[in-house]
């Protein structure tokens, strides 16, 4: 979540003035949901969508050709978890088991690696929460006790999902809004929160 957030405040940072405009109309209109919704449905106020930031972007200047660049950072995945595969078939009991912490750890970090050299920590983060929440929550149903649904990983799904619609053209401000800030927040609280009710009142 971190990684995520870092890189929603890197996209806010660059998108700082239209941001504090859009918050000032905003908070010209007072409580008005009709005008409040209308504003938020009339444009993008010069706010990037989200998809072509992260395409733009260029932390640093590749190495490579464009498509051996993206190569070489998709291998970089591909290469870890044939490493995990590799551990796995050759020194694991359990073969098929349960991804370990340091399986987790491991492939998290080859993601956030290849993910913030293509496009920055939003993409690396949107691309981190739903496969280290699902991680999560399936361990913990393992356990004994409380049995998570999969479904909390959905929230946190919202801005991969964002993303691959921005890049197909299908992106509007409210829609970002929601699928950037709310969900994945909501998501990211969520699952910890109802962990902690459980915990102190078996709820």
């Amino acid at each position: 979540m971190l990684v995520y957030a870092v890189g929603l405040g890197h996209f806010a940072r660059e998108n700082g003035s239209a941001l504090a405009a859009l918050a000032n109309d905003l908070t010209a209109i007072g409580a008005d949901p009709a005008t409040l919704w209308a504003t938020l449905l009339a444009g993008r106020h010069g706010i990037e969508v989200p998809a072509a930031f992260v395409v733009q972007l260029e932390l640093l200047e590749p190495p490579l050709a464009p498509l051996e660049w993206t190569g070489a950072l998709a291998g970089l995945i591909v290469a870890a978890v044939a490493i995990v595969l590799g551990v796995r078939l050759g020194w694991r009991e359990d073969t098929w088991g349960t991804i370990t912490i340091d399986e987790t750890i491991f492939l998290a970090l080859a993601v956030t690696v290849s993910a913030t050299l293509f496009g920055g920590p939003l993409l690396a983060g949107a691309a981190l929460m739903p496969f280290l929440f699902a991680v999560i929550v399936h361990r913990t149903r393992l356990g004994p006790g409380w049995k998570p649904s999969y479904l909390y990983v959905v929230p946190v799904l919202a801005p991969a999902v964002a993303l691959g619609a921005g890049l197909a053209g299908y992106a509007s401000l409210p829609g970002d809004l929601l699928a950037f800030v709310v969900l994945p927040f909501a998501g990211a609280f969520g699952l910890p929160l109802r962990a902690t009710i459980r915990k102190h009142f078996d709820r």
